[in-house]
């Protein structure tokens, strides 16, 4: 079991957290069966939306073929799969991700990539078990540069070594409720938004632009950021804000060209540049419904205006008060899972 209890945040439940434990393994994946077996599962979700890398590509990454030992920032990329300690040992979940370090700057940012509960394990936990995991890989990997132990009290990794465990998500449409329900919960555990008026971060357009022959057209999506040790503090330094940019970019770059990278950084750089402070003051999430109103700032008709037309969608774009009003009104029953 790769995970540390110690690791979940009190939000996610900590009855639920126990259940989980006792239900569930989460290890590493070692071999190539078991990747395959891991990215199958991804695929049969991700890949259909576009949001998942291919097959080779992620091969290679799992290779370590794409690592650079060598570089200002080494980026790996790991897959961890939960299975069921009872029974067959079934697959019951998957998560991947990139655990990037930077030696000069002593901080190791986790790039959370896809998380996958599979059906028949929704509400049981295990979804906690797979957003606090990463932190454990982040221990190790530090350890294995020689600069200390695992992230302990403010926010490090042993010896002054910063961890923070990073995630894309998109921008609140009050008309699709899964993009208030997984910042909710990523808020429960944790993490909080580095303001996008102040990070405009935005994905690469991971499409094959060559074969089919159009303009890349970067995606905005909210930098969520956990600051393992010091999830209560309502800022983050503008040195680790912009790790946020630069360490996903690092991975990145193994797959676009700098070419389609610049504008990206250049339009989240700029508005960086522009704020006056050495602490940025963070977004914190909604914890539920009777908080919904707190969605206002991240809000879609907010959020890409921050950004090049052409980087947009094609969805119109409502005026913020009548967006915030459908949101209030569409959350004012229920409660997210």
């Amino acid at each position: 079991m790769i995970v540390d209890p110690r690791d979940v945040c009190p939000g996610e439940g900590p009855e639920k957290v126990a259940r989980a434990l006792a239900q569930f393994s989460v290890d590493e994946v070692q071999g190539d069966a078991a990747f395959d077996e891991g990215y199958r599962a991804l695929d049969a979700v991700f890949g259909p939306k576009g949001e998942l890398e291919r097959r080779e590509v992620l091969s290679a990454w799992f290779a370590g073929q794409k690592t650079d030992p060598a570089a200002p920032i080494v980026a790996t990329y790991h897959m961890l799969l939960a299975r069921g300690v009872d029974g067959d040992g079934r697959l019951a979940g998957v998560r991947d991700c990139y655990v990037t370090l930077d030696r000069a700057a002593r901080r190791c940012v986790v790039l959370l990539s896809h998380a996958l509960v599979l059906p028949a394990f929704r509400r049981t936990g295990l979804a906690a078990l797979l957003r606090a995991a990463p932190v454990a890989l982040a221990r190790r990997a530090i350890a294995e540069a020689g600069l200390g132990g695992g992230p302990g009290a403010g926010g490090d990794g042993g010896d002054g070594v910063e961890v923070m465990l990073a995630a894309e998500m998109e921008a609140v449409d009050p008309d699709d409720r899964d993009t208030v329900v997984r910042l909710i919960a990523y808020g429960r555990a944790g993490f909080a938004i580095i303001p996008p008026a102040v990070l405009p971060y935005a994905q690469p357009d991971f499409r094959d632009i060559a074969a089919l022959g159009v303009t890349p057209v970067p995606l905005p999506l909210l930098a969520v950021v956990r600051q393992v040790g010091e999830e209560e503090r309502d800022d983050i330094p503008r040195a680790r804000a912009e790790s946020f940019l630069r360490h996903y970019q690092t991975a990145h770059a193994a797959e676009v060209s700098p070419g389609e990278l610049a504008p990206i950084r250049e339009n989240a750089l700029a508005r960086l540049a522009a704020f006056a402070g050495e602490r940025v003051p963070l977004v914190r999430i909604p914890q539920g419904p009777a908080e919904i109103a707190g969605f206002a700032p991240l809000l879609r008709s907010v959020v890409m205006p921050l950004y090049p037309p052409a980087w947009r969608g094609k969805a119109p774009l409502d005026a913020p008060e009548r967006e915030l009003e459908r949101l209030v009104a569409a959350w004012s029953t229920g409660e997210a899972g």
